[in-house]
């Protein structure tokens, strides 16, 4: 009280011009003094083992319940479309215009020839129509060394030796020329291209135009291609 009265007088005794201000700073120890008290807890009493750290907050026990998984009985599950359902429209398809008439094209030149599966390495022959010669078609017997997928421009190389000479040639898999597409031996190798063997000795590579199909066992694996020494 005694600090109160000193102050006062002497704010009394050097009066501020402005009113106001003084009329604040009174207000102010007013607040002050008349606040109440509160407890001021010691840092030794709060944490009795010496350190300053928040208490971590303990995990609740309990467990929020589950999302209930809402059945709907009146939508019937989704059935694969037959494989002719599939290609009737982009919409089932669920893909552009384009690839909808490039796989349509595929699907229905897949009706006319047999395309079977084979892999690089693999011994195959080709037949395909040729206007200028009289038998009016070529077969071709050699080695896959490439094979490139990409839809209705799917391509792949054989390679053989025809008369002492390296000839390649390059068809394409659903190209309306080609006739025939055999699988003579099917077999792979460690590599995907195989065109290091045009540097190889050709009894590496070389096959006989009367060459006989080699029966394959129908299992996942396919085999793979063992160097003769």
């Amino acid at each position: 009280m005694a600090g109160w009265m000193r102050l006062k007088n002497f704010l009394h005794a050097f009066p501020i011009r402005q009113n106001s201000m003084q009329d604040l700073i009174f207000q102010g120890l007013r607040a002050v003094t008349s606040a109440p008290a509160t407890d001021v807890v010691a840092p030794e009493a709060a944490d009795s083992s010496g350190t300053d750290r928040p208490r971590r907050r303990r995990k609740s026990k309990r467990k929020l319940p589950r999302r209930p998984t809402v059945v709907r009985r009146d939508v019937k599950k989704m059935q694969p479309l037959p494989r002719e359902e599939y290609y009737k429209s982009p919409k089932q398809m669920k893909t552009n215009l384009i690839e909808f008439l490039e796989r349509r094209d595929m699907h229905e030149r897949s009706k006319v020839i047999d395309i079977p599966f084979f892999t690089t390495g693999s011994i195959m022959a080709v037949v395909k129509s040729d206007p200028y010669i009289k038998r009016g078609s070529t077969r071709f017997v050699g080695i896959c060394i490439a094979k490139k997928n990409n839809k209705l421009g799917s391509t792949f190389l054989l390679r053989n030796i025809i008369d002492g000479h390296g000839i390649e040639m390059m068809y394409e898999t659903y190209s309306p020329l080609v006739q025939k597409i055999e699988v003579l031996k099917l077999e792979r190798r460690r590599q995907s291209k195989l065109y290091y063997l045009r540097d190889k000795m050709p009894s590496e590579y070389a096959v006989k135009q009367s060459f006989k199909p080699v029966k394959y066992n129908d299992n996942k694996t396919v085999p793979v291609y063992k160097r003769k020494y």
